[in-house]
């Protein structure tokens, strides 16, 4: 299992296919697996880098309490330690805040950005979403009534058509090899807290993607808005299916407007 240690962590980490760098950064309590449909994809044409943020999977989680900037350090670092000296970085959720510090922190770092289901600011109803949660962790509410309950906030009416689909998710989150840890958890949850790049983003040069899907409420629209607004080289794109995870329940199309800009970016 490749790992490397970044600051006080052994980070886990995986490369895949071969050509211009893509770094693919999760949100909040997810690990590298979950891009399985991206790196599937991207890898055909691009050499992706996936990892475990602090706090989550096989990389480290230290009783601390993070930031996106700390984590974007942890990314840099990472860049570095694989000799990568710029990159596109995909950020989803958390991912995008932590991008949008990596960006702003090392912008020689970043070729272009992709920014998925994200903000500059946590909304309000989110940051007391995710201490709800982090409680239902703490006082070990079974893991499937958590799983179920995020689903509502992340998925669309559609998926919940399927009860085979649903049953089948939750199962995946039940069995996963590398549960989360309520310190890793409280961790990342702290970083959304406190993060906020609203006075900086007008300072991002690099082309930007702004993504998200139509159906998003746990991050809406207007947060999406407020980045392609302020970012000045920002297109917004709303996918037409989709909600916060737009990018897992739909990765055909989510996969398409990502490659398209990256056509449009490496062409330039």
């Amino acid at each position: 299992m490749p790992r490397t240690q970044i600051g006080n962590i052994g980070m886990y980490y995986e490369v895949h296919g071969s050509g211009e760098p893509v770094v693919l950064i999760h949100g909040l309590s997810m690990d590298s697996s979950t891009w399985f449909n991206q790196v599937s994809a991207l890898s055909q044409k691009y050499q992706v880098i996936v990892f475990d943020n602090r706090g989550v999977g096989q990389t480290d989680a230290p009783h601390e309490t993070y930031s996106t900037e700390m984590m974007a350090n942890d990314v840099a670092a990472l860049l570095k330690f694989l000799n990568v000296d710029n990159a596109h970085i995909l950020g989803f959720s958390m991912g995008g805040m932590i991008a949008q510090t990596l960006t702003l922190k090392y912008p020689e770092l970043v070729k272009s950005l992709l920014l998925t289901a994200t903000a500059a600011q946590f909304p309000a109803r989110a940051k007391h979403l995710v201490q709800i949660w982090l409680r239902m962790l703490n006082e070990n509410v079974s893991l499937e009534t958590s799983v179920r309950d995020s689903f509502l906030w992340v998925y669309t009416n559609e998926f919940f058509e399927h009860d085979e689909t649903v049953t089948a998710s939750v199962n995946l989150a039940l069995n996963h090899p590398h549960p989360l840890s309520p310190q890793g958890f409280a961790g990342q949850v702290a970083a959304l807290m406190q993060h906020d790049t609203r006075s900086g983003i007008n300072q991002i040069s690099v082309p930007t993607l702004v993504l998200i899907g139509r159906d998003e409420i746990f991050i809406p629209l207007e947060f999406s808005e407020e980045l392609a607004a302020k970012i000045p080289k920002a297109e917004l794109v709303i996918l037409e299916r989709g909600g916060h995870n737009c990018w897992m329940e739909f990765p055909e199309q989510f996969n398409q407007a990502v490659m398209q800009f990256l056509e449009g970016v490496t062409s330039m």
